[in-house]
């Protein structure tokens, strides 16, 4: 993978989820060639298009972040979540929460690592806060454009990642974003732990 890497909703696989409740769209699989019983990290986006269980990834770390106007709730054992619009929430995927609709569809972003090999911060950005990028050592950030085109520049140039493209940095150095006016971005800073973690 290059310094920079934009990639487009064309480019995103389309696979059922792995309870054959629904269709998530792959933007990253890590290593490369892994699948979802055996990856390290996975970015996705999914549409929840009907109310049910979350399908098990037992040792998979979560972050779901709502990018969609319709609210979203996930029941779990002992408490119920309701998730803000662009506010990452963390949750061990072995739980299953249930999903839950109250005025229809909605739509998440999801980062998952593998415990012990990945760490993930996730983060939401607007063109306001434009935040300063730089890949952990040894690892990636990634910048998800939500609405507006944001230009993301290094030493050697700039690219613009346009509303539903994702952006991924593997470089150790400082990114400078700017955002269109109203702007909103989700950023994740994913970090190699184990001897496994590698961003090929």
């Amino acid at each position: 993978m290059g310094a920079l890497r934009v990639i487009g909703p064309s480019e995103y696989r389309r696979v059922p989820w792995k309870n054959g409740g629904g269709i998530t769209e792959d933007v990253l699989l890590l290593p490369d060639g892994a699948a979802h019983a055996d990856f390290d990290v996975r970015i996705s986006r999914a549409p929840i298009i009907e109310e049910g269980p979350f399908s098990a990834f037992p040792g998979i770390d979560r972050h779901i972040t709502r990018l969609s106007a319709n609210p979203l709730a996930l029941a779990f054992a002992q408490e119920t979540r309701a998730l803000a619009r662009l506010e990452p929430f963390y949750f061990d995927s072995a739980l299953q929460p249930r999903s839950l609709l109250a005025e229809g569809p909605a739509e998440v972003l999801n980062v998952m690592t593998r415990r012990g090999r990945w760490h993930a911060q996730v983060m939401p950005a607007t063109a306001g806060n434009g935040p300063l990028l730089a890949a952990p050592e040894g690892g990636m950030v990634m910048l998800y454009a939500v609405t507006g085109t944001w230009q993301v520049g290094d030493a050697a140039g700039a690219v613009l990642v346009r509303p539903g493209e994702t952006l991924l940095a593997r470089e150790a150095q400082t990114l400078r974003v700017s955002g269109e006016p109203n702007g909103e971005a989700v950023v994740a800073f994913l970090t190699p732990t184990g001897a496994r973690g590698e961003a090929a």
